[in-house]
């Protein structure tokens, strides 16, 4: 009977030495998200009100897939920024949008 508890206890040793914790920093990578950002503010700067919209809503459908395969702060920080662009790019208010987009890269690229 002993030994079965020493079997137990050295089992369950080895797997709590093999668990990660729930606070371990993610590897992720923003770079595709921030490329796509670029692109909708050099085309928010040219003028072009819909495609600043098209191009910040494909760059929000990315960051979506991605915010998928694993949750983030910083992604929903950014989800944030980029919902906040598009909206006030159809109302009209494209500089807000840009500077809504430019925020979304800062939090994309914040190491915290």
């Amino acid at each position: 009977m002993k030994i079965s508890y020493f079997l137990v206890a050295l089992l369950l040793s080895c797997v709590s030495l093999s668990a990660q914790a729930a606070g371990s920093p993610m590897n992720e990578s923003f770079t595709n998200l921030i490329a796509l950002s670029n692109s909708a503010v050099e085309i928010g700067k040219k003028g072009d009100t819909q495609g600043f919209i098209d191009s910040t809503t494909a760059a929000w459908e990315a960051l979506k897939q991605q915010n998928e395969k694993g949750s983030s702060i910083r992604l929903q920080r950014a989800n944030s920024k980029l919902k906040a662009a598009i909206k006030a790019a159809k109302a009209g208010n494209l500089q807000e949008g840009i500077a809504d987009v430019e925020q979304g890269i800062v939090e994309m690229q914040a190491d915290r």
